[in-house]
């Protein structure tokens, strides 16, 4: 079996990363601590936006990028519940890591109800790498956090976000996503 360019990608940086962090990566001023400065600025600025890319665009010099992974966690009851969906063919699934540069700032799986999007924005998000935020913009979409977790500096993972994004028009929950943000989100 031959890989694409993007499973080559990803295994390279997953083996960066892992590197990153067996090399004794550490946080001794405690930046990445739950309750830092720069942890709680971080999520009120996720909190103030309906869009984390934006967020992430904020501090980066260059458009952010993304890099499209594999699909391995399937559409579970819960998820189903919070899109307020009856069967799993009515979601579709997107795995990604946002980038600013060739730094990982962030992996993102997003669980979204393609019905209630546009024709135009369901052919982008299913044939390009433009970050789920910019194509559903039209839409006035809000951000209902549902959850943040710290999940600790062994993990990589400085904060998750859990969160339920809503159209603007009726409210309808039109995704659900699930945002790990690594170290160098938070860096300016």
């Amino acid at each position: 079996m031959i890989a694409t360019t993007t499973e080559v990608v990803a295994k390279i940086l997953c083996a960066a990363f892992l590197a990153a962090l067996m090399s004794g990566c550490s946080d001794p001023e405690g930046i990445f601590a739950p309750d830092s400065a720069a942890v709680r600025a971080f999520r009120a600025r996720l909190d103030s936006q309906p869009s984390a890319t934006a967020v992430l665009q904020a501090r980066c010099p260059s458009p952010i990028r993304v890099l499209r992974l594999s699909v391995d966690r399937p559409v579970t009851e819960d998820i189903l519940a919070l899109l307020q969906v009856s069967e799993t063919h009515q979601v579709n699934t997107r795995h990604v890591r946002l980038l600013c540069g060739e730094t990982v700032l962030s992996d993102a799986w997003n669980w979204y109800v393609p019905e209630r999007l546009s024709p135009a924005m369901n052919t982008l998000l299913e044939q390009t790498d433009t970050p789920f935020g910019r194509v559903v913009q039209q839409t006035a979409f809000r951000r209902e956090r549902l959850e943040t977790r710290f999940p600790g500096e062994a993990s990589g993972i400085v904060l998750e976000n859990r969160a339920l994004l809503r159209r603007g028009t009726d409210d309808a929950p039109i995704s659900l996503v699930v945002e790990d943000y690594l170290p160098a989100a938070l860096r300016p």
